[in-house]
């Protein structure tokens, strides 16, 4: 749960998910901030955080 609550603050700080991967056992998630042009990469070797990763950005593509 640690990895994905790392996730969720670099979205409040700007973050956004350019593009995710999955492989057998590992999820690599690409972040990107637009206003900073930087960027960071987080592996999930968790499916349950990797789940939770997926339902957070689609919560926040329907509001």
């Amino acid at each position: 749960m640690a990895k994905f609550n790392q996730i969720k603050d670099l979205y409040e700080d700007g973050y956004r998910c350019i593009y995710y991967d999955h492989a057998e056992n590992n999820h690599t998630i690409y972040l990107k901030n637009f206003d900073t042009e930087s960027s960071k990469v987080v592996e999930l070797d968790n499916d349950q955080d990797f789940s939770n990763f997926k339902d957070y950005i689609s919560g926040l593509r329907m509001s």
